[in-house]
């Protein structure tokens, strides 16, 4: 377990709070677009799998299958050179992954001397090859981790909802941590144990949602 430290704590959420896009999902598309088999299947079972993204209940599915695609023939080693490839690849064509105002968030908490922690629902490999990339390798990641399965890769540790708080518990997260930072009613959890609770870009269905669960105790931002 990881000691904690005595001081400030601030946990942030990753995908859409400091990110402008979910990034496992276009780590995941752009290793199907690289081989031309992969991407043959993934267009094939388009038509099946398409429309469950519609529908919360059935949306794993076909996400977990892509994964699973994307990754099929890869070893640890070569998923983490891939993430790296793909972070160069998209600082490349000029793009940032850290929304402007999440990086000025992010730097105050680091030059306070507090103690920064992003739990994600990402890939913990290529949410930290993220954060290096970006100037910002201080900061401890908590993800998602894989496993090998058929050939592929599904997940080992699915860092989302109840499971982020288990695992920031595991790494010696345990008690209230004075900021948490997150987008999504599924991070409620992560939030309610936040003193200071922060809803970044919410949604016009999830703000709603979120304000009526944390009430008073919550802020929304606007960051771009």
């Amino acid at each position: 377990m990881r000691p904690i430290s005595p001081g400030i704590v601030a946990v942030f959420d990753f995908d859409l709070t400091i990110t402008s896009w979910d990034t496992a999902t276009r780590f995941f598309v752009w290793l199907i677009r690289r081989s031309p088999w992969k991407l043959t299947v993934a267009l094939l079972t388009l038509p099946l799998l398409g429309p469950l993204f519609a529908f919360v209940r059935t949306r794993k599915m076909p996400s977990r299958f892509g994964a699973w695609l994307a990754t099929v023939g890869f070893t640890h080693d070569r998923l983490a050179s891939l993430a790296e490839l793909h972070v160069e690849h998209v600082g490349a064509s000029g793009e940032r992954f850290v929304r402007q105002d999440a990086m000025a968030r992010l730097q105050y908490h680091l030059a306070l001397g507090h103690d920064v922690v992003v739990a994600t629902g990402c890939l913990e490999v290529l949410a930290r090859v993220i954060l290096v990339a970006e100037g910002l390798g201080d900061i401890v990641v908590i993800g998602t981790t894989v496993q090998r399965y058929c050939g592929g890769m599904v997940a080992k540790e699915h860092c989302v909802g109840d499971r982020k708080v288990a695992m920031l518990a595991d790494r010696g997260y345990v008690d209230a941590w004075d900021y948490a930072y997150s987008d999504h009613p599924s991070d409620l959890p992560m939030l309610r144990k936040g003193k200071r609770r922060f809803i970044v870009n919410p949604s016009s269905r999830n703000a709603p949602i979120m304000l009526a669960m944390l009430g008073a105790s919550a802020t929304v931002l606007s960051w771009t």
